[in-house]
């Protein structure tokens, strides 16, 4: 790995990482203790991951409602 790839990536993880670190600050500054933090975070995530599996299942169902009807024969 060459030294301008290095630093590129550094950046990218730094960006990816930035939004995290702004709201545990921004809560702390404000009276939230660590702990609320982390709880409303949880909260978000497995929303996401809820969301994400629905989505998921939904277009899965799709897929073999389509595979189905094209396998059956018409009379």
């Amino acid at each position: 790995m060459d030294r301008e790839s290095i630093i590129k990536t550094i950046g990218v993880e730094t960006a990816k990482a930035s939004p995290p670190v702004a709201v545990v600050t921004h809560q702390a500054v404000n009276g939230w203790s660590m702990s609320h933090t982390l709880t409303a975070i949880t909260i978000v995530y497995v929303a996401a991951q809820l969301a994400y599996l629905l989505w998921k299942w939904r277009n899965e169902r799709a897929e073999r409602n389509a595979k189905q009807a094209a396998c059956e024969v018409p009379e």
